[in-house]
């Protein structure tokens, strides 16, 4: 974060004694005495990711609701550094605000892997419920104690598997598949689980990775395989949907704390204004890739899911005593699954 007027010269000590001098650098507002913060926001997609448009739209109704006095400016993936890294330059200050899906925020709160088990949500309206329920925010209650405030939850877009050579309709045809999968313990379980051999690369790194087969398939929505033209070199969609994939605008605690009050209530009060039209938009783009995809010479088949729940089984034991047996059954009884 830059605050421009929190810094000062020290006093010059001028010639006869006279008083020191303090001269505060401050950029103004144009139209008024209002200190400027620029602020840094990545996100975990490309910047022709509808997530990106999205962003900058919330990044407007910031400014607008502080008058210009909080300037963000909006990066895609990579821009600032890998992925993985963008969480822990939040935790430092040196990024402002993160846009991050849970597979890479459960790599620093590993509760937050519950909303990742496989067909955990039937649907989206049981996502919602759950995240904008009491869950959410018991999640979202244990961020600052590691120095990072959650701001709103989002979705990604549910997570088919899309391969370089064949579709993977039910478990015996995804095993000794190598697939690229985001950070995160869970999603490496689930494929472990599937005698799959999951690869976590960088989003940066996926066409490479398709094109020179160092991995059969890639996990990621599909919006991200036209935003990231994967599908130039995996044509074979699997609608899986091991997970509604869900995302959050978190804040650095250490940036928003030296925030003017005002100023910190016009972030959170942005951020949650966007959570409905984020997820509307969402949906109407997964449907517009869907269409796009199939333009594109790609097969979309559906999955025997029966077969894919009773084979991830497992992954509910292994991780009930990671994540906690009662926050498991709580979503599970919310959403039907139990």
């Amino acid at each position: 974060m830059t605050t421009i007027g929190r810094r000062r010269f020290g006093g010059l000590a001028m010639a006869g004694g006279a008083a020191a001098l303090f001269a505060p650098l401050v950029a103004r507002h144009a139209l008024g005495d209002v200190p400027v913060h620029h602020l840094k926001l990545t996100m975990a997609d490309v910047s022709t990711h509808p997530i990106y448009g999205m962003l900058n739209d919330f990044a407007a109704d910031v400014k607008k609701r502080t008058s210009g006095a909080v300037d963000i400016k909006v990066y895609g993936a990579g821009q600032l550094g890998s992925q993985g890294n963008a969480l822990t330059a939040m935790q430092t200050g040196t990024i402002d605000l993160v846009c991050h899906t849970t597979g890479f925020i459960e790599t620093i709160y590993p509760t937050v892997a519950v909303l990742d088990l496989p067909y955990l949500f039937k649907t989206s309206q049981d996502a919602e419920k759950v995240l904008d329920g009491p869950v959410g925010q018991q999640l979202f209650d244990l961020f600052p104690a590691k120095g990072i405030y959650g701001l709103c939850w989002g979705h990604w877009g549910w997570r088919p598997v899309t391969h370089a050579t064949k579709a993977v309709p039910t478990p015996k045809d995804i095993a000794g598949s190598k697939v690229r999968i985001q950070p995160g313990a869970i999603y490496a379980a689930t494929y472990k689980t599937l005698d799959a051999a999951p690869t976590v690369i960088d989003v940066s790194e996926i066409y490479l990775a398709l094109s020179q087969h160092a991995v059969d398939a890639v996990e990621v929505p599909l919006i991200s395989l036209v935003a990231s033209k994967f599908y130039e070199v995996a044509k074979h969609i699997t609608l899986t949907n091991f997970a509604y994939n869900p995302g959050a605008i978190m804040a650095s605690k250490r940036t928003m704390d030296k925030l003017e009050p005002a100023n910190q209530k016009a972030i959170r009060d942005a951020a949650l204004a966007v959570t409905g039209p984020w997820r509307t938009m969402m949906a109407q783009k997964t449907v517009e890739a869907t269409d796009f995809l199939k333009t594109q010479g790609c097969t979309v088949a559906e999955p025997d899911k029966a077969a894919y729940i009773a084979a991830l089984k497992p992954v509910y034991d292994q991780f009930r005593p990671i994540v906690g047996a009662d926050l498991v059954d709580s979503i599970m009884k919310q959403t039907g699954s139990a």
